[in-house]
């Protein structure tokens, strides 16, 4: 029998070590995608960006990629910069529910950053 892409997920998730790993993967791209989301209701590039934090271009681009890893209080700071603060959520490692647009069962459900299959971050403009 063949198994689903979740069902692979699902049992490589079994293995603590591998659900360390997936779970910090997971938590850096749903920032950067909350980051890029806060940077374009802002109106801002990110060399703007990078000016207004003290930081380079180049490394505003790898928190846009979810290839670096910053600190909480780093987190704090950059939506800050852009007018936001951050909200966390939790849910489960692997979640997943049939929309009109994922139909087949048992597909994962990432829209916009505001359904995950880990950690959600939401971005709220202050007042």
């Amino acid at each position: 029998m063949t198994r689903t892409p979740l069902e692979d997920i699902a049992e490589d998730l079994k293995d603590p070590e591998y659900a360390k790993l997936f779970g910090a993967e997971d938590a850096k791209s749903e920032f950067a995608i909350a980051l890029c989301r806060a940077r374009d209701r802002a109106g801002i590039t990110q060399k703007e960006l990078a000016d207004r934090l003290g930081v380079s271009q180049a490394y505003i681009a790898k928190l846009s990629a979810g290839d670096a890893n910053p600190t909480l209080g780093a987190v704090g700071r950059m939506l800050a910069a852009l007018g936001f603060s951050l909200r966390m959520d939790v849910e489960p490692l692997l979640s997943y529910e049939a929309t009109p647009e994922h139909t087949r069962k048992g597909e994962l459900v990432v829209a916009d950053g505001e359904k995950s299959k880990g950690a959600r971050y939401l971005v709220k403009k202050r007042k």
